[in-house]
């Protein structure tokens, strides 16, 4: 069988003109192209400025990728005036790009017009994709002696199959999926064949072979590719062997049992590279620990055995931290500042205890004091749960008519499933607060059709034991441009205080389920550079009240729903918004989700490259209950906005108008039909946040 090796072509700084005696047209074509680059550069070198006008594309034949595609692997566009180099490096990254999608014959060729008068250039390509190559065969070498096991986890779940279109990024995805199953496996010497041997060209790591033009003229060979890649390494099957621990200026003289318990391995287990980045994941839990990295040691080649040394450094064990905050609570924005106090190794084994002063503003009405407390537990049974115990003092002015003094305990057990199942992770919440309410002034409670005085206090009690599973692929904490996150609560209320109401009948409490889901969907359309990335994002959540009598009291605005804000419908101020008879009092019944476009706009070696423009629809609302849904009455805000990158996430400022508000008049509930009273009815919102709204 006849092969013919393909090569990838790389994005070059330099032009190179190869002239066809066959095609004297293409080549004066060239030479009228250079001419005019010259000139071009003439004008620059004159100290003029020539400007990047339009960029056209014209396809022949067939059209597999969008303009905008195209535009967003190229530097032309994002740059004012015109650069000879860019556009020589803008014609590789084509060429490259149509490649690796399998493009392997795309002819490609620029038009290009300098307008004297505009001072500026407008450059057209001329694009002949022709044929796509599918894969014809994937073959795998080297896997002999691979156990029956391991091969079944190597050919299963196949990325690359016969009749699939060839990707590049594909075949690299694969390669290092299976170097993965190999190494998890024992195989520690595995990869992929890197040796090029003039006599035998089997022997290259990664063949990608055009069937010969004889061949091609079969149906079943034309326009298609042989893969095939050769792994070394394959052979014998290594365990893990001596493990020794280093820790550098030991001075609060950590125990080495509090390292290796969170080792993922042992001594006699098969080697497995996963295990070692499992146990450097775990190091992160222990706040004492600065730097955790497990190191291959020593080999044994006799025995096969792998000596491994586990390095620590370690964190100054004492932390005083004053710092300025931000965060959205009920859907309000709270900026402010607090002062930490940690302890990082608490009476040993890795245990944290903080404390923390927190002021939080928002208005003169809104605003939180609080004092907490909080003991981390990293290891509780095994290294997969950790606990944390957090009593919290705080002075919440939720509104200009409540106050609430909340004295709260927490217990949070989180468990790490696996990185392999849906849900990734679980955490499950006790809680039991202390509740004082008081009216700052006298108001009518419209839940209860009654007028509260000023100053009149009622004392509650509420507990809630709650489960919430995660799922999270995501690819990046504060930006994501890859997966997605899901999480799925139920938390159960009332149990505890009616127990203790045997003992103190006039204990005041609420008895409720609360049921919810956040969803987050992202997408890279920029082919993995993580520069356009479109986000939705859908939430549902109920509060469900049950059970009778004279101490029962309905759920506390603390744990309702809202709507505006934000996090939520742009368009409306945090806590105006809602199928309610007031939206500041919360309700029990959410619907809520966003569609987002956010698009990097400037190149990467610019300093303007942290910069994202973000255009957003919100959709979503607020009832009383679940019963009095009703779909006409979902809201609608759309708008744009700015994010800047820095290294806490995000910080971004959006404009978001109300585009359709249930409860306006009829005429008026969409925001085209009276334009002119878009300001006057403050129909939008400017909102400001730390992080993307999901």
């Amino acid at each position: 069988m006849k092969l013919k090796n393909i090569t990838n072509p790389e994005p070059s700084g330099f032009f190179i003109f190869n002239f066809n005696l066959k095609k004297p047209t293409a080549n004066m074509l060239r030479i009228l192209f250079f001419m005019l680059v010259i000139s071009i550069e003439f004008s620059f070198a004159q100290g003029k400025k020539v400007e990047t006008g339009d960029i056209e594309f014209v396809f022949k034949k067939n059209e597999s990728f969008s303009k905008a595609a195209l535009l967003d692997i190229m530097l032309l566009p994002r740059e004012k005036y015109f650069n000879r180099v860019n556009l020589e490096e803008d014609l590789g990254r084509l060429n490259k790009f149509y490649f690796d999608n399998g493009f392997f014959d795309v002819a490609i060729d620029t038009s290009t017009i300098y307008d004297k008068d505009d001072e500026q250039v407008n450059i057209k390509f001329i694009i002949i994709e022709n044929v796509q190559y599918t894969v014809k065969e994937f073959r795998l070498q080297g896997l002999d002696k691979v156990s029956d096991g391991v091969k079944s986890a190597i050919y299963s779940n196949q990325l690359i199959e016969p009749g699939s279109p060839y990707n590049r990024n594909k075949i690299n995805l694969e390669k290092d999926r299976i170097i993965n199953i190999l190494q998890d496996n024992g195989y520690y010497y595995a990869q992929i064949d890197t040796v090029r041997s003039r006599i035998d060209s089997s022997r290259r790591g990664i063949i990608i072979g055009k069937f010969s033009e004889e061949m091609q003229k079969k149906p079943e060979f034309k326009d298609k590719v042989l893969i095939r890649m050769r792994f070394i390494g394959a052979q014998e099957v290594y365990r893990f062997g001596e493990i020794k621990i280093t820790i550098d200026n030991n001075r609060y003289k950590i125990d080495n049992f509090v390292i290796k318990r969170e080792l993922a391995f042992s001594q006699g287990d098969i080697f497995n590279r996963s295990k070692m980045v499992e146990s450097e994941r775990n190091f992160t839990k222990l706040a004492i620990i600065q730097l955790g990295r497990v190191l291959v040691d020593t080999i044994i080649e006799p025995g096969k055995i792998i000596n491994t040394n586990v390095h620590i450094t370690l964190n100054n064990k004492y932390e005083l931290t004053p710092g300025i905050t931000s965060s959205y609570q009920t859907n309000r924005l709270y900026l402010g500042g607090n002062i930490e106090y940690k302890d990082k190794d608490f009476f040993g084994g890795g245990r944290v205890l903080s404390a923390t002063a927190e002021g939080l503003y928002n208005s003169p009405d809104v605003n939180i004091l609080s004092f907490e407390l909080s003991l981390y537990q990293p290891f509780l049974f095994n290294n997969n749960i950790t606990a944390t115990l957090t009593p919290k003092l705080a002075l919440v002015n939720l509104n200009e008519d409540l106050q609430f003094l909340v004295s709260s305990n927490l217990l949070r057990l989180t468990y790490f499933i696996a990185d392999y199942t849906f849900y990734n992770n679980a955490f499950s919440d006790l809680t039991f607060d202390y509740i004082t309410v008081k009216a700052k002034r006298t108001y009518f409670d419209t839940e209860d059709s009654v007028l509260v005085p000023e100053g009149s206090q009622v004392f509650l009690v509420n507990s809630i034991l709650g489960l919430t599973l995660v799922h999270n692929n995501t690819n990046n904490l504060f930006n994501p441009s890859k997966g997605f996150y899901h999480t799925f609560t139920v938390e159960s209320a009332g149990a505890l205080p009616k127990f203790l109401s045997i003992f103190n009948k006039g204990l005041l409490y609420s008895q409720y389920v609360k049921l919810g889901s956040v969803n987050s969907f992202y997408f890279d359309i920029s082919g993995d550079r993580a520069s356009s990335i479109v986000a939705t994002h859908f939430e549902i959540g109920d509060i469900i009240e049950f059970g009778s009598g004279e101490y029962l009291q309905p759920v506390s605005p603390l744990y309702k729903y809202y709507m505006g804000g934000g996090n939520s419908l742009r368009g409306w101020r945090g806590q105006t918004g809602g199928i309610l008879d007031d939206p500041s009092q919360g309700g029990k019944f959410l619907v809520e989700g966003s569609l987002e476009w956010r698009r990097k706009p400037f190149p990467q070696r610019s300093f303007l490259n942290p910069v994202w423009g973000v255009l957003f629809l919100d959709y979503g609302n607020v009832w009383e209950s679940g019963k009095l849904f009703k779909l006409n009455q979902v809201a609608l805000s759309a708008g744009f906005g700015i994010r800047y990158d820095t290294f806490v996430g995000p910080v971004r400022i959006d404009l978001g108008f109300k585009l359709y508000d249930p409860l306006a008049e009829d005429g008026n509930k969409w925001l085209w039909q009276q334009p002119s009273r878009i300001f006057k009815d403050k129909k939008y919102a400017i909102q400001f946040g730390l992080g993307n709204a999901f």
